[in-house]
């Protein structure tokens, strides 16, 4: 059954052929390909007919010409991928159908992210099934990157959402019940001096916990968690002000078992938690002098998760190493102050260096390399006071560089280089922004792009190629608004389409006003 979601989809068809039926034509329409027409003569859809009613391929047009949609029928009803163009011709929608129902995914384009001026930008991906939402939907930020991720099941929001900032940071979740917010929480936030505050949050693929940490003024407060992929807890411990806080839950004080050691001269050497000879919690080991020379780390399965001093106040101090629950090391390096302090090393589960660099005061400082499980590196970025700061450069798997440039204080500065799938991009930043040339190349080293742009936004002319150097396209912005006259040309350099804006809205195509009426259409035989 054909539902409201298809008005996009040949709407200017149906009042064609409604127009066709009221005037008596329908016996010279039953089988066939037919077209019908706007008043100006130009062609509004065409297709094919079977007993009286579309089928097969269709495509309709714009007053002006310009592509509307286009996707095909079988045996009446929609079928397979249909496209959908806005006045200037470009892409903005693809609805998968089956059955006459949307089955698949549909996706949303933009072409206004500055980061690539009128070219399209997935601003949105649903999954259906059979006319309803399943499973994960995908939303965009105009600039291109992961903002939301909704779950459906039967067309309903259900389980955990994430929304992400535009630095790909969690910063809000929300859990649905049929399509109700049953609970909203703000993540992974900093206030304006750069600080941590509130939950910091770390998930699994399958939207499980994988860490959860809480801070004040950027020192962990409160209760600092990890589970494994099953939502099993691996390790829990309380902090105040950066500081952990020795304290057992009152359901599981009768369970737990204190034990000390002492040596010949009744000096402490030991103490330690078990639940049922199980470790649990901190493990102190006293040299002669009663000082703590070392701590071993236990979550709630008996898994030493962490190794190293914790002083009878709860601070940490020293050499550290962290383990993973199956025991391999998981990171090395020292505290100072109960804050990570000098050069700190991680690693992957299965060995080999992940990332590498020094902290000060529990911020990363200087030099930072992260690697690939292959042993190569993966990027190389400078820090100061946990803020990026100097030369910048990733690499892919074979040693290419794949992006390279300067931070000044957190923001971009200077020239940066990206290899961005089969292009490379060139340009320069100030305080973040996109400012002045800008230019895009084929491999072969061609001109693919070139514009200016003033504070982010693409200002004055912007122009694409051709491989070959052939203009492609010619476009025109005021500070981000598309203004005066659009030029599109084939690969012969013909001229195939001008499009002219003013503050911002669609005025004409090829010199033809876009708001004509599209109602009053007419069959010519």
């Amino acid at each position: 059954m054909l539902k409201g979601n298809i008005q996009y989809v040949l709407s200017i068809l149906f009042l064609g052929l409604w127009h066709m039926q009221l005037s008596g034509q329908g016996d010279e329409t039953e089988n066939g390909f037919v077209k019908f027409f706007y008043p100006n003569d130009q062609v509004s859809s065409e297709g094919m007919m079977r007993d009286g009613k579309p089928d097969a391929y269709w495509r309709t047009y714009y007053v002006t010409g310009v592509i509307k949609s286009e996707g095909k029928r079988t045996n009446f009803l929609l079928d397979s991928l249909w496209n959908f163009y806005n006045q200037a011709g470009e892409l903005t929608e693809q609805i998968s159908y089956k059955i006459g129902e949307r089955n698949g995914y549909s996706n949303k384009y933009i072409y206004n992210n500055p980061q690539n001026p009128g070219q399209p930008t997935l601003i949105s991906s649903e999954l259906y099934v059979m006319g309803k939402k399943e499973g994960s939907s995908l939303y965009y930020h105009s600039t291109g990157e992961l903002k939301l991720i909704l779950f459906y099941k039967d067309g309903k929001k259900q389980g955990l959402s994430r929304e992400f900032s535009k630095d790909s940071t969690l910063i809000t979740v929300v859990q649905y019940k049929d399509n109700y917010v049953t609970d909203r929480e703000r993540v992974n936030r900093t206030d304006e001096g750069g600080n941590k505050q509130g939950t910091f949050r770390d998930y699994y693929e399958n939207g499980r916990i994988k860490k959860e940490e809480h801070y004040l003024d950027n020192q962990l407060h409160g209760y600092y968690r990890e589970f494994d992929g099953k939502g099993d807890l691996l390790m829990a411990m309380r902090y105040e002000r950066g500081t952990i806080v020795e304290e057992i839950d009152e359901d599981m004080k009768e369970l737990l078992d204190m034990k000390s050691t002492f040596d010949q001269k009744g000096r402490l050497i030991f103490t330690g938690g078990y639940i049922e000879g199980v470790p649990v919690g901190i493990h102190r080991f006293f040299d002669t002098t009663g000082v703590v020379e070392n701590a071993y780390l236990y979550n709630e399965l008996g898994q030493k998760v962490s190794e190293g001093i914790i002083d009878e106040q709860g601070r940490r101090k020293g050499s550290w190493t962290d383990l993973y629950t199956s025991g391999e090391t998981r990171a090395k390096g020292s505290y100072l102050n109960n804050q990570r302090s000098g050069t700190w090393t991680y690693f992957f589960q299965k060995g080999g260096i992940e990332q590498k660099g020094r902290f000060e005061r529990d911020r990363y400082m200087g030099i930072w390399n992260w690697y690939y499980p292959n042993g190569n590196k993966w990027r190389e970025e400078s820090y100061f006071n946990g803020r990026e700061d100097g030369m910048f450069v990733e690499y892919d798997p074979g040693g290419n560089i794949l992006t390279k440039g300067d931070y000044i204080g957190g923001e971009k500065e200077g020239e940066w280089i990206y290899m961005v799938g089969d292009h490379k991009e060139t340009g320069s930043y100030v305080i973040g922004l996109r400012e002045g040339i800008w230019k895009y190349y084929y491999p072969n080293g061609a001109v693919k792009y070139e514009g200016f742009y003033s504070q982010g936004n693409p200002d004055k002319r912007h122009k694409y190629y051709y491989p070959d150097g052939t203009l492609k396209e010619e476009q025109y912005y005021v500070m981000g608004i598309r203004e005066k006259n659009w030029k599109k040309y084939d690969q012969e350099g013909n001229l195939v389409m001008t499009i002219t804006y003013k503050n911002n809205e669609e005025q004409r195509i090829n010199g033809v006003k876009i708001k004509l009426p599209e109602s009053d259409i007419k069959l010519i035989r």
